[in-house]
């Protein structure tokens, strides 16, 4: 009996990649939904696309479009420079840990594959969707209700996740909505709803202790302000000077959480020399001793994995009084004291890729796509957030979303599957 695999052969491998294919595209969905909720959700969905993408098959012709993108290349570039540095690590254990925990980050190419470009729109707001819940539960949880049906250690979320991860996202989703207010086709009582929402979840955000959240939402704020009058750079600034510090007085004024986090960053910066053992005062030291492990290697760096060893060796010798760390709280310089210029180089070019592609095609999504690298650029100035489950797969998830390709597949009789059909 002859099988016949390809192409034709309707009942069989033909119906695995279509089935795979659209548990993938509803995967990628609960994943967008689950990041600002759940990190082990996050993970679990993640690895579950993986699966998929491997029992669909289609490997040449997922590699032939990985290939054609810049954003696959940007991030191969970006891992072979991680494995080059193994060759000059003391730990290889250490650097294969490290690299480890940047599969968040080097799965972008394979999720480019795994999403449809005209479910564009689902997917960001399944995210905008999960934030909200997020808010909701962190509210409840303000109040004491969700404790009263779980125990600490069964809570979904926890407050360093939090702080850390969600409030940047919350700011990220802001922005989102406020485009849609913008540039989107909602009128009626779908505009005012998306009102409504922005409002709310802009108010939330002030009323958590994330501070790269505030960051980023005022970055945006500034982007979408230069986006929306394009065509008067001078309006667009002298609004953003004007509206800005007006809502930062506003909510110094009204939310004690901003207020205590702002005062905390004045006081930590008056009291660093004296006492260096505060939120700022270690994130400056961490930076500090950081600085002087890349003055010694600045071109290539201490390798992959070593930071943590020659961190502690120079804290010894500098600040024993101080504790150590294996994460200085910013990507940019914990990259460059492991790989040095070269992996900062790997780095802001996986970024120049984005802003090199975003105007590429004039689809009203060419703002979102310029405004996302800023995002991240800002906030990773404040925490190593690449390495982070919730943060790294947004990076991943969103960069294939908006980079994924429009153009359908050719026809099986030239060799290629079908194109994709509308669900």
């Amino acid at each position: 009996m002859r099988i016949t695999v390809g192409c034709s052969d309707k009942q069989g491998t033909s119906v695995i990649q279509r089935q795979m294919e659209r548990v993938c595209l509803w995967l990628n969905l609960l994943l967008a939904f689950s990041l600002p909720l759940s990190t082990s959700a996050v993970s679990v969905t993640a690895c579950l696309i993986l699966l998929c993408w491997m029992l669909e098959g289609r490997y040449a012709e997922k590699l032939r479009e990985i290939g054609a993108s810049p954003l696959g290349l940007a991030v191969l570039v970006y891992a072979v420079v991680l494995i080059l540095g193994l060759c000059w690590t003391e730990s290889l254990r250490d650097g294969l840990g490290v690299i480890c925990k940047q599969w968040k980050v080097l799965v972008a190419p394979l999720l480019l594959t795994t999403i449809r470009w005209e479910w564009r729109q689902r997917y960001v707001t399944a995210f905008i969707a999960g934030v909200t819940a997020t808010m909701f539960a962190v509210s409840l949880d303000h109040f004491g209700l969700l404790q009263r049906g779980l125990s600490h250690d069964q809570l979904f979320f926890h407050t360093a996740t939090v702080q850390l991860q969600y409030t940047p996202m919350l700011a990220l989703a802001v922005y989102l909505l406020a485009h849609q207010i913008l540039w989107g086709r909602s009128n009626g009582w779908r505009w005012w709803n998306l009102l409504a929402l922005t409002s709310l979840l802009t108010i939330h955000l002030f009323t958590t202790m994330g501070r790269a959240g505030y960051c980023a939402f005022f970055a945006l704020m500034i982007v979408l302000l230069l986006q929306y009058y394009r065509e008067n750079m001078l309006k667009a600034c002298l609004i953003a000077a004007v509206l800005l510090p007006l809502v930062f007085m506003t909510a110094y004024r009204l939310s004690p959480v901003f207020q205590g986090r702002m005062d905390a960053v004045v006081e930590n910066l008056r009291t660093f020399r004296d006492n260096p053992n505060t939120s700022v005062g270690l994130r400056l030291h961490y930076w500090t001793i950081s600085w002087e492990i890349i003055k010694r290697s600045p071109w290539i760096g201490v390798g992959t994995g070593e930071f943590a060893s020659t961190y502690s060796a120079m804290n010894a010798s500098m600040s024993p009084n101080v504790p150590l760390t294996d994460n200085p709280h910013n990507q940019y310089i914990f990259l460059t004291a492991q790989l040095g210029v070269l992996g900062l180089l790997s780095l802001l070019g996986l970024f120049f890729i984005h802003f090199r592609q975003a105007v590429r095609v004039m689809d009203g999504w060419q703002r979102i796509r310029i405004a996302f690298p800023i995002f991240f650029m800002v906030i990773m100035c404040l925490e190593s957030y690449l390495n982070l489950v919730g943060t790294g797969f947004l990076f991943s998830l969103m960069s294939a979303i908006l980079f994924k390709e429009p153009r359908p597949l050719e026809p099986c009789s030239q060799g290629k599957v079908p194109a994709q059909s509308q669900c």
